[in-house]
C-alpha cells in the first residue's frame, strides 16, 4: 500500500497534515482564531494549504542540505 500525506479540514478553523493510514495521528495542526477564520473567509483553506507547503518545503531542503547550515551562536526570531 501506497502512503502519502493528505491536508485535511478537520473543523471550521483547523486543519491537520496526516499520513493517509493514520487518522488518529496528525503530523502537523494549524487551527486559525475566530478573527483570523472572521479576516481570511474563504481563503482560509488555501492560507493553511500554503502554510503546511511552506513548512514541509523547508524542512524538505533542510534534509537535502539545500538550506544555509544555522548559526548556532545566532538569536533566531520567527514571526
Amino acid at each position: 500500500m501506497v502512503k502519502y500525506w493528505e491536508i485535511l479540514q478537520v473543523s471550521d478553523n483547523t486543519f491537520v497534515l496526516q499520513n493517509s493510514d493514520e487518522s488518529d495521528n496528525p503530523v502537523v495542526k494549524i487551527e486559525f482564531s475566530e478573527e483570523a477564520k472572521n479576516a481570511l473567509q474563504e481563503q482560509l483553506p488555501d492560507v493553511a494549504r500554503a502554510m503546511i507547503s511552506a513548512g514541509m518545503e523547508s524542512s524538505g531542503m533542510l534534509v537535502d542540505g539545500i538550506a544555509e547550515e544555522a548559526n548556532p551562536e545566532e538569536d533566531h526570531v520567527f514571526h
